[in-house]
Formats: structure tokens, C-alpha cells, sequence
């Protein structure tokens, strides 16, 4: 049985191992204001090799270049939709700790890439997520090892690029800090026939660092299965504040007037309020990030018109909040 600190160092050693100079600068700063100055520093860096990988000029990156979308293998996805406690946690650091192992294989060929994509306990990654390869890989057709041809070496460095911006974002703040940190982490998981497209967000407290967009509706493979899609949206508390992260973000269904909103809080004390959690259909991000703290929950789900958001939250206490949230059919 792997232990809260068992998670918790390996993605440190991850982390040490795939980012030398950055761990050896993070761990000789003597304050929080130099760590978060040193990741802003990072994640441009970050950015810029993206770029470079996509033949852009930084400028140039958009929204939907920075992020990547996950298609989730049929064990993970039952995995997730089913977690409470721990195991929510547990589940979306095997997804952490696959990037951070895409990270380290940037000069691997795109066969062992591939494969380790699978081992992580998703389909794909970024713009390897729709791609033919997946769809045959996952059929598990005779012809996969000749699909993976189809993953070019420029694939790869593209894919290396998101997954190390991924991590410099999300993990940095849970393994480096010298004061008590306050982030939410959410895997939302489209189950739906159209993408989730972001909108706007609201914080009360905190600021975003992460957001995927859009979500893409499943892969479906033709007498095999339909692969729900997952993002990644984090938040966390401001520097130097003395009160934690309370969000809202709102996403687009497809190209419908509906939007699905969810609300996370996850406070410096639990004084008032705990961890906690809320979603709603054809509400703000704002209204969400107010009634998320209102209701003060760890689970909330909500139906219109035949579809349905649920979010459940790993614990109401903890500096890291993790989540699960869905968008599904009723």
C-alpha cells in the first residue's frame, strides 16, 4: 500500500530526475516568493521549447497548444469515475507520473513513446490523441506495430514539450514550497458526443495556472469502444496571500448554448470552510466559485435535460486538493 508520502516523494524524484538545474535552483531558494518567481521563469522556458517544437513563434502559442487532452484507457476511466479518498489522489498522480515519464524519453524513438503512453494508463496525449495510431493501438489491431510508424519524431517533441509545460505548472507547486500551499488540481473527464470548450473563469481567491481546452468528445473505435477524454485545470492561492483558492471555471458544449460550471475551493485553513466543491449547468464561473464555498461539500452532482456534471473531491482537509469531475449523459 502506497502511502500519502510515498505519492508525494516519488513525484519529487520524477521531477529531480527530468529537471536537474530546476530542482537544484528551487532547492537552494530561500523564500516562496524566489520559488514562484523561479517557476513563472520555468514555464516560459517551457513554453518556449513548445514553440520551437510546433515551429511557432511564442507568441504565436494558443490555448489549445499549451494544453493536452487525454483519452483514458477503460480501466483507468473505471478507476477514476469510481475513486473517493485517497484514491483520487493516488489516481491522478499515475497520470502526473506518466508525463513526467513522456518528459524523460524526449530522445527515445516514437515506437517506446508510444508505449509508454499506454503504459500510463491513458491512450494519448496532446496531439497524439486523435492521431490514427492511438484509435489502432487501442483497437489492439494486427497492425499497431506498423501504425507506429505513423509517430513521427517531430510528434514526439511535440509531445515531449506539452508534457514537460504540464508539469512545470502542476507539480511545482505540490513538492516545492516553504509556505503552506493552497491548490486545486481537477481531471475533468468528457463522457459526451462534443467537445467542452472554455469559456471564462472566476477567482474569488487564488489564480488559474492551467486549463485545457478544449476537451474533446470521445475516440470512438468502431466495434470496439468509445475512449472518454480527460483535461487538467489547476489553481492555487496568490503569492504571499494569507487565504487560499477559491475558482470557478465554465466550459461550452460543443457549439450548443449550454455550459457546464464547476466551483473548487481549497482554503488555508479550514477554519470556516473545508476542501470543497460544486458544478451547475447554465450558471457563471463566478456563481459557481460562491456556492462552491456556500455549500461547503466534497461531492456534488447536478442533471438537465438529460445530461449530468458530478465533482468529487479526494479530502476536505489537506494544502492539495484533487478532483474528478464528469460530464456525462443522464
Amino acid at each position: 500500500m502506497h502511502t500519502t508520502i510515498d505519492i508525494d516523494l516519488k513525484l519529487k524524484q520524477g521531477f529531480r530526475s527530468l529537471f536537474p538545474d530546476y530542482a537544484t535552483k528551487l532547492e537552494k531558494a530561500t523564500s516562496q516568493e524566489e520559488i514562484n518567481k523561479l517557476q513563472a521563469i520555468f514555464i516560459e522556458e517551457r513554453k518556449q521549447a513548445l514553440a520551437d517544437a510546433l515551429g511557432k513563434d511564442i507568441s504565436e502559442l494558443q490555448a489549445s497548444d499549451q494544453t493536452a487532452a487525454i483519452p483514458l484507457k477503460k480501466e483507468t476511466y473505471d478507476i477514476l469515475v469510481n475513486a473517493t479518498g485517497d484514491d483520487i489522489k493516488r489516481q491522478l498522480h499515475v497520470i502526473i507520473d506518466g508525463l513526467e515519464r513522456l518528459k524523460g524519453m524526449e530522445k527515445d524513438d516514437a515506437g517506446l513513446v508510444t508505449a509508454q503512453i499506454l503504459l500510463s494508463g491513458v491512450l494519448g496525449i496532446g496531439s497524439l490523441a486523435i492521431s490514427e495510431v492511438v484509435i489502432k493501438l487501442a483497437a489492439g489491431a494486427a497492425e499497431a506495430v506498423a501504425a507506429l510508424a505513423g509517430v513521427t519524431t517531430a510528434t514526439v517533441g511535440v509531445v515531449v514539450a506539452i508534457a514537460a509545460l504540464v508539469i512545470v505548472a502542476i507539480i511545482i507547486p505540490i513538492i516545492y514550497f516553504m509556505t503552506k500551499p493552497a491548490n486545486a488540481i481537477v481531471l475533468l473527464i468528457n463522457e459526451l458526443d462534443k467537445p467542452l470548450v472554455f469559456v471564462d473563469d472566476h477567482n474569488i481567491h487564488g489564480k488559474p495556472m492551467l486549463m485545457t481546452t478544449p476537451i474533446p468528445e470521445g475516440v470512438e473505435i468502431p466495434g470496439a469502444a468509445k475512449y472518454p477524454i480527460a483535461g487538467l485545470i489547476a489553481a492555487e492561492k496568490r503569492d504571499k496571500a494569507l487565504i487560499g483558492t477559491q475558482y470557478g471555471f465554465t466550459m461550452q458544449y460543443g457549439s450548443t448554448s449550454t455550459k457546464f460550471s464547476f466551483g473548487v475551493e481549497c482554503p488555508l485553513t479550514s477554519l470556516s470552510t473545508d476542501n470543497n466543491c460544486y458544478c451547475a449547468i447554465d450558471e457563471s464561473a463566478k456563481t459557481v466559485a460562491e456556492r462552491t464555498s456556500n455549500n461547503n461539500k466534497q461531492f456534488w452532482e447536478v442533471e438537465k435535460d438529460g445530461l449530468k456534471l458530478s465533482i468529487r473531491c479526494n479530502s476536505g482537509s489537506g494544502s492539495i486538493a484533487y478532483y474528478v469531475a464528469r460530464a456525462y449523459k443522464a
